[in-house]
């Protein structure tokens, strides 16, 4: 199995592209499929630069509904119009940011499940991608390890109002096959926290090993030289994914530099950066 990051904030080259998005490349047993659809069609440039074909991929996971995980969805539909999207039901609203309630937005999934109503999958809460790979929703809620997005609201009725991100969800892959040897967590921006969703998976398949995650944090504010969480949380967080004895962690995108800097503090060598053209192998 091999996971290449195609897009997220930083490069390992300067010969790639990036942008606040996120985007992974996952084959495994000669299936292909993108968790993350990134902000553009950059993606699809940084593809062709690495030499990964993008026509045989079978599915594209969009962990949550925000411009980050949408914006090159109709690129990826263009390349293989039969690709099967997979998102939450609750991702199928109308967003709006507060500092510009009434703007026009820059991407409205509604808009493109409609327009791609074949290739949409909406599930409520669980479904399966294929033999191996599962999605899913945080089931603990625990919200001392939730990170709110302060500016974001969705449409509801007439009004809008606070996005409580109940479209986001996140991917469990087992590698090799036997459930027992372990499985794979694969994150968006991890608003519900990252301790919920390790215990998430370990309420439905019992106390199996985690091999690895990877998944932004969302600890980088709009400032990036600001965390949207203060050294307590950071610290809480830690602790609390110690206490999982849970593999490697490889974070990227929305934690930002200063946030992974300052997490790895606490984690130490067990937290690694991914950057766009970074490739993991299990």
């Amino acid at each position: 199995m091999r996971i290449v990051m195609l897009i997220e904030n930083t490069a390992a080259s300067s010969k790639l592209l990036v942008e606040h998005g996120m985007s992974l490349y996952i084959e495994a047993d000669g299936r292909v499929c993108i968790f993350g659809a990134g902000a553009s069609s950059k993606l699809i440039n940084n593809a062709k630069r690495m030499n990964i074909p993008l026509e045989n991929t079978e599915a594209l996971i969009i962990p949550h509904n925000h411009l980050a995980y949408t914006g090159g969805l109709d690129h990826l539909v263009q390349i293989n119009p039969k690709i099967k999207i997979f998102a939450l039901k609750a991702a199928d609203c109308q967003p709006a940011n507060n500092k510009v309630l009434f703007a026009p937005q820059l991407v409205n999934i509604s808009d493109k499940i409609k327009k791609h109503k074949k290739n949409f999958i909406l599930f409520n809460s669980f479904q399966q991608v294929y033999e191996g790979f599962f999605l899913m929703k945080n089931e603990v809620k625990d919200d001392s390890f939730y990170i709110a997005e302060k500016n974001r609201r969705i449409r509801q009725g007439n009004d809008y109002v606070p996005d409580e991100l109940e479209h986001e969800c996140f991917g469990v892959l087992f590698p090799y096959g036997s459930r027992k040897k372990g499985c794979i967590i694969l994150g968006g921006c991890a608003h519900c926290g990252l301790p919920n969703m390790i215990r998430t998976v370990k309420k439905n398949w019992g106390d199996i090993p985690i091999i690895s995650i990877v998944t932004g944090l969302h600890l980088m504010d709009e400032n990036p030289k600001k965390l949207t969480v203060d050294s307590d949380f950071l610290k809480r967080t830690a602790q609390a994914v110690r206490e999982e004895n849970v593999g490697a962690i490889y974070t990227c995108h929305c934690t930002g530099l200063k946030g992974y800097e300052e997490l790895k503090t606490y984690l130490g060598a067990q937290l690694e950066y991914l950057q766009t053209g970074e490739e993991l192998s299990f």
